[in-house]
């Protein structure tokens, strides 16, 4: 046997040994990456309910997108005002036209307000994701209402949109959360209620 050959096959041996090693690990990583990115705004969604059932604002607001929920806020109040108007009578009556003129005035600061972080839990508490369903269906008789307060599904709608909507459709807001980052999500749009509305 040449012993010669020793010096150049022992080492090609660890090389592809640690190569097998550095490859699994890659994977395994990058798996990992996908994975936790793909479950990210569950996450999310998760520590957003937690902070509304503590009514803890501070915790909410670093959930949320401000300047993005106040122009989803203002558009939808801006779209039921001028329904309002045009049920009224459109621009021919003089009265439904002033009290445009007056809402479109203080419009500024009924958003302000709902898109405080204390409105934003307000909001928050309308919609199907709403922490007093479970306090409800313990507390009361009509545990129908509260499971079905509850009952929303979750999902991506697009590789940086994940929507949550309540199952009815009709009484309860859905929320739209917007990927900041890799694994970041913020609240960044509103469906309000039809009554929330004045619709």
């Amino acid at each position: 046997m040449d012993l010669r050959l020793f010096p150049i096959v022992f080492p090609l041996q660890i090389n592809r040994y640690h190569l097998r090693k550095i490859t699994l690990a890659a994977t395994v990583a990058a798996i990992a990456i996908v994975a936790t990115a793909y479950a990210s705004p569950y996450y999310a969604l998760h520590q957003i309910k937690t902070a509304v059932a503590e009514r803890n604002a501070d915790a909410l607001a670093s959930h949320v997108d401000f300047p993005a929920l106040r122009d989803s806020v203002k558009t939808q109040l801006q779209t039921a005002m001028a329904g309002s108007v045009q049920a009224a009578g459109g621009s021919d009556n003089p009265f439904a036209a002033m009290g445009q003129a007056i809402a479109g005035a203080m419009m500024g600061k009924m958003v302000d307000a709902m898109v405080s972080p204390a409105g934003v839990v307000a909001l928050v508490n309308k919609s199907a994701v709403s922490p007093q369903a479970g306090a409800d269906a313990g507390a009361s008789a009509s545990t129908g209402d509260a499971r079905e307060k509850a009952d929303y599904s979750a999902g991506y709608t697009a590789w940086d949109t994940f929507a949550v909507r309540s199952k009815d459709g009709e009484k309860h807001g859905a929320l739209l959360l917007k990927r900041h980052g890799l694994w970041g999500w913020k609240l960044s749009a509103i469906a309000i209620a039809p009554a929330l509305a004045g619709r």
